[in-house]
């Protein structure tokens, strides 16, 4: 999980500055050796390099005590930049990069380590680029922070709850501020913004969207896993449930122009489980359907009572799911090769709470589907009998 915030820092942070090679070294408890967590641009040699003394990086040692470093042009300065990089494979290729930009990776009054993005060009990292790196480095060092201590926490049931809380705080307060920013930035409230900047403030909105989704899915599966959800077993009304998913999506399904039907059933049918528990269930599947199916498509969900059991079934004519990608669909942080092609943003985390806790309430589910054609969710759970 931790490999795949650091990827995802460390190219969300090239692209919106525009950079062409980034590498993230972290700390190591003792606060004494780097070692390279996540590159882009360059080979993935680096990763397997044994840990380097700190004082081997000049630069990175100005970072780690909070300063933001650039080294406008290498080309009167190259001993520093190579020193900076550390390794025969980058330091030979570092006469092709000409700026460079360092930042800290700090969460609080931790030092998690450091990010260094590189150009071709001189003087790349000037004015509002250097802006742009802060937020998203706050961002990235407080989601490696809370999965290293949902890591932590999996044998410490003791602090479970108070994981979920910190964590809701500190990761969704940040993005919601930083989100509010770009968009008031957008708007024009800050003044004029030129095209340049309408592109550059559009791709960071975009990837703050896309860590929102990610901190939000992370704290699903924490709850779901480290609260008492799945075994915190009542009676509920599988009709409210999915009414509640279908009602707070409906508008969702209507700026998409995608036809959202319920099929309900006239009995009342019961299931032993939780409330919240069952609504992230069919909010996830639902959500999934609308976000999949294209403008004039259509998703239908149908419960049907097939006695001892009831069968939900979540139906899209959206754009399908590979066969060879459906064994796969309940692994941590996948996502079909076509779904990761869409501009749809995605973790690959939501169907992992899904199944977690329809196991937990006693029941399975299940996935049909064909390229083009669409997908289907059969969600299948033990009515609750006399209770």
């Amino acid at each position: 999980m931790e490999e795949q915030i650091l990827s995802q820092l460390i190219n969300v942070s090239k692209e919106a500055l525009q950079a062409d090679t980034a590498i993230v070294w972290l700390l190591n408890a003792e606060g004494t050796h780097l070692s390279a967590g996540a590159v882009s641009g360059i080979s993935k040699e680096v990763l397997e390099q044994e840990p380097l003394p700190v004082e081997h990086f000049p630069l990175a040692q100005q970072a780690l005590k909070g300063e933001l470093v650039t080294v406008s042009d290498t080309t009167s300065d190259l001993k520093k930049m190579q020193a900076s990089l550390h390794t025969p494979e980058t330091a030979d290729s570092a006469s092709d990069h000409h700026s460079l930009l360092c930042a800290p990776l700090i969460h609080k009054d931790k030092t998690l380590g450091t990010i260094h993005v590189y150009s071709t060009k001189s003087k790349h990292f000037s004015g509002e680029k250097i802006n742009h790196i802060l937020p998203l480095t706050a961002l990235g060092a407080a989601a490696l922070t809370a999965v290293r201590e949902l890591k932590t926490l999996e044998n410490l049931s003791e602090n479970q709850v108070k994981f979920i809380n910190i964590a809701t705080h500190e990761l969704r307060s940040p993005i919601t501020v930083s989100q509010s920013l770009v968009r008031s930035v957008l708007k024009g409230y800050a003044g004029n913004v030129t095209k340049k900047q309408e592109d550059v403030f559009g791709r960071i909105s975009k990837s703050l969207d896309s860590l929102e989704n990610l901190v939000n899915d992370l704290l699903d599966m924490a709850a779901s896993r480290a609260s008492d959800l799945p075994n915190k077993k009542e009676p509920v009304s599988l009709k409210a449930s999915i009414g509640r998913a279908v009602l707070l999506l409906q508008p969702r399904a209507e700026e998409k122009n995608v036809a959202l039907t319920y099929r309900t059933h006239p009995k009342e049918l019961i299931v032993l489980g939780s409330e919240e528990g069952l609504d992230r269930v069919f909010i996830n599947l639902v959500g999934n359907a609308v976000k999949y199916t294209s403008p004039g498509g259509s998703v239908a969900v149908t419960v049907k009572d097939k006695g001892e059991e009831i069968q939900i079934e979540i139906s899209d004519t959206g754009m399908g799911i590979p066969q060879e990608a459906i064994p796969h669909l309940f692994n941590e942080f996948y996502r079909a090769p076509n779904a990761k092609k869409s501009e749809e943003i995605g973790t690959g985390l939501g169907l992992i709470v899904v199944k977690d806790l329809v196991q937990a309430y006693g029941g399975n589910i299940k996935v049909k589907s064909k390229v083009g054609e669409g997908t289907t969710f059969t969600v299948t759970l033990p009515v609750a009998g006399d209770w």
